[in-house]
This record gives structure tokens, sequence and C-alpha cells, in this order.
């Protein structure tokens, strides 16, 4: 078995279905269901990941509470942790413009492993019941990831945006990152006003502050897909749009100029604060 110090074996600790083998009807297994529902991972997992040193796992501080984040440098450990988590070990299609996820509602057993051993620790003799009023408690023990990929953010070129490779590389990891966040903290504290294109359009806003320290809104609808009056194919926008692509590359044209007028001369700000002073 691999280094378990390894971030990758950080979120096989909390998720154990996150080793197991990607195939049809995965989850249907009694392997996944015992490690899902009953915190019981592999006795040797071999897992069909790079183990890349650039991988990292973290947990971010936001307004609407702590989150973790999972950076993975291959592209296919990307795809095959969204796999995992996110559809349940089933072999799901992946557009090449998703760099980013975040998945919601994931039974932590590292939250409850560590509950249990407080709770003995402090003199409790009854787990079981002490497990079933723990867990009464969704918040006590459902986590969210989210996991992200280190490849141009929203398949767009380094010649696109005018940088080098490298760099753009790095400022796309940052938009990524701050895009999701965005979504985390909205969605937790305002989760009756979710609007999918508006909401896409701050969420590039406050990435694209953080990367490069002011909005630029003609890549703003780059990377949406919005290419002047055409649409790219294969651009993010068509995630949101239904049917009418037209009709929302002119709602996501109206949005972004309007964000941009709201935060004129406030990119310099806290991305956070101005987040929800905007949303």
């Amino acid at each position: 078995m691999r280094n378990q110090n390894h971030v990758l074996y950080k979120v096989f600790q909390r998720y154990p279905q996150f080793f197991l083998p990607v195939c049809q009807n995965m989850r249907q297994t009694p392997e996944y269901i015992d490690c899902v529902q009953r915190g019981m991972p592999l006795i040797d997992p071999k897992p069909e990941y790079s183990f890349s040193a650039s991988d990292t796992f973290s947990v971010e501080s936001t307004p609407a509470g702590d989150v973790e984040v999972l950076i993975l440098s291959e592209r296919s450990d990307f795809i095959r942790a969204v796999r995992t988590l996110a559809y349940r070990c089933e072999p799901a299609e992946i557009p090449d413009s998703v760099g980013a996820m975040t998945i919601r509602g994931l039974i932590n057993w590292k939250k409850i492993y560590q509950h249990r051993d407080e709770y003995l620790a402090a003199g409790g003799t009854d787990w079981d019941e002490e497990f079933q009023r723990f867990t009464s408690v969704k918040a006590n023990y459902l986590g969210t990831i989210i996991l992200l990929s280190s490849g141009y953010y929203s398949n767009v070129s380094a010649e696109t945006v005018g940088l080098g490779e490298e760099d753009w590389k790095e400022k796309s990891l940052t938009i990524r990152k701050y895009h999701e966040l965005t979504h985390f903290v909205c969605q937790t504290l305002y989760p009756d006003n979710i609007i999918p294109i508006r909401d896409e359009v701050i969420a590039d806003m406050i990435g694209m502050i953080k990367a490069f320290g002011e909005y630029d809104t003609h890549l703003a609808e780059v990377f949406l897909g919005v290419e002047g009056e055409t649409f790219r194919e294969g651009g993010r926008l068509s995630h949101y749009a239904k049917e009418d692509i037209n009709g929302a590359m002119r709602e996501a044209k109206k949005e972004i100029r309007e964000y941009a007028e709201r935060i004129k001369d406030r990119n310099k700000e806290d991305v956070f604060a101005l987040l929800l002073s905007v949303f």
C-alpha cells in the first residue's frame, strides 16, 4: 500500500468509497454499501490514482463555514474522483469544460469516528445509542468536498487569455477554487435564491478578481462560451441554457455588464466581503 500520508488518503479516511473501482452498477454492490453506509473501507485498497506530489487537500474557511478542497493535478484523477464521489462509482461522462465540482451530503466517517473516540475517552459506555443520537443531526456527520483539476479554466487556452501556459494554469486554479467557494457560500447562506446563469457570472467574477485583481468582462463572456454573437461549442453556458442558447447568451451578457458596474472601483476588497455585498 502506498504512503498513507498522501493527501488522497485523507479523503479516503473521510469517504472510504474513494478507492473503490469505477464500473457500471458499482453502487449496488455490498462493497460500496459497506463503505458508504457502514464506514467499512477495503482491507487492502488498490487505488487507481497517480498520487502526484502536486495534489493538495485543505479545509478552507468561508462565511458559510469550513469546506474541504481537493486539488488533483492529473485530469484522469479528477475524473475518477468525480465519478467516485459525485456519481457513486459509476462511469459517468465528464465534459472537458468541467474542471471543478462541489459535492454535498457525503457521509464523512472521519467526523463520526472522531466523535466516537471523544465519547469513549470521556467515559461513554453506549456507543450504539450515542451513534444514533449523533447521526440524528445531519450537520454532525455530512460533509462537503470541492474537487478541482489543474487544467485551463473552462477549457480556454493560454493564448486566448494572453498569458504563458504555466501562469495561466496557476490563475486557472485560483479562479476555479474561488468559483466553487462562491457557490458553496451562496448555496449555503441563500438556498432559496439560486439563479443558475446569474450565479455562474458571480462565481466567475469572484474567481477572476482573486486571480487577476480585477474583473475582465470580455474574459467573463469567453469563459461561458460566448464569443461576440456566437456560442463556442462545448462552452459552459450550454449547461444552464436549456434549449435557448441565444436567450442564455443575452442573459449572461446583461448580468456581466450589471455586475461589472456594481463592483466598479471595488475590486481590491476581500472577495468574500465583496460577494456578500452584491449577492
